[in-house]
């Protein structure tokens, strides 16, 4: 999608979500108008982004990896970001549906076929949706997708754990194949797996897409030849991983990674994400 044309687009919907801050006190979750999902209140404050780990055994070399483990999620750092609101759950296949009904969008996810889902998933996440395929049902839904820093701190609020129920990790706490899942499970089965502003699924199920390039982090002396505006942010965890990915280090949520716009895969998805409407801004 053209930059500039998405800004453009974005303004336009954004300018017609209700949500104020008007002084008043704002309400823990809302109903979005459009696609009717619930979406819960991240409040204005700081949090802690990133990581101050280090592989002092080089363990990418080991398992073979181009990337050393944590050095694009370095500095960890405390960001400040105004209220927002996020899905309480990622955006499901009946969802997406609706939306392509709605619009007569014909990109459909690539696992769908003759215009439609596979049975008996209508309340897993839609998977196999590109960055764009992504956008577009937040556009209609006069949404936009989470910037990396609001993924994380609705993931991880504000005191800096790890997972989105603390700093230890237990067996069947998320959907993730290294607990033997093998498929997407319908949003929100996992109840552990919610997040301290009460968004489920943060740790598991589907990776997500984000809305943010993949760049370097302010204060960052790492460099790599994939920075720039060719990549965009994936995160959160999901049930297809093998190999590399069964360490603890890809289970962590200021974990990130990258993919191109246009790729797509069968284990990521998407949530969506509105800022508020301060006043003099519609």
């Amino acid at each position: 999608m053209n930059e500039k044309k998405y800004t453009v687009l974005l303004a336009l919907c954004l300018s017609i979500f209700q949500p104020a801050c008007q002084g008043e006190k704002l309400s823990a979750t809302i109903v979005s108008e459009i696609d009717q999902k619930e979406m819960v209140l991240v409040p204005a404050g700081e949090f802690v982004m990133g990581a101050s780990k280090t592989d002092t055994e080089n363990t990418h070399l080991r398992i073979g990896t181009v990337k050393p483990l944590y050095v694009d999620q370095q500095p960890e750092q405390k960001v400040f970001l105004d209220a927002y609101y996020i899905d309480r759950y990622e955006v499901t296949n009946k969802e997406y549906k609706r939306f392509a009904d709605a619009v007569q969008y014909t990109d459909l996810p690539a696992n769908w076929e003759d215009g439609g889902y596979p049975q008996g998933l209508d309340d897993h996440p839609v998977t196999n949706v590109s960055w764009a395929q992504a956008m577009a049902y937040a556009l209609w839904a006069h949404k936009t997708l989470p910037t990396e820093a609001q993924w994380e701190k609705a993931a991880r609020g504000a005191d800096g754990r790890i997972y989105p129920w603390g700093n230890e990790y237990t067996k069947g706490q998320a959907n993730i194949e290294i607990d033997g899942a093998r498929q997407t499970a319908p949003v929100g089965s996992y109840p552990q797996d919610v997040s301290p502003y009460q968004a489920y699924d943060m740790s598991g199920n589907v990776m997500e897409w984000t809305q943010d390039w993949y760049q370097a982090y302010p204060g960052s002396d790492y460099q790599s030849s994939r920075f720039g505006k060719n990549f965009k942010v994936l995160r959160g965890n999901g049930y297809q991983k093998a190999g590399h990915y069964f360490l603890e280090a890809y289970r962590y949520l200021f974990h990130r990674t990258e993919a191109e716009p246009d790729e797509f895969f069968e284990n990521v998805g998407f949530r969506c994400a509105t800022p508020l409407i301060k006043p003099g801004e519609r």
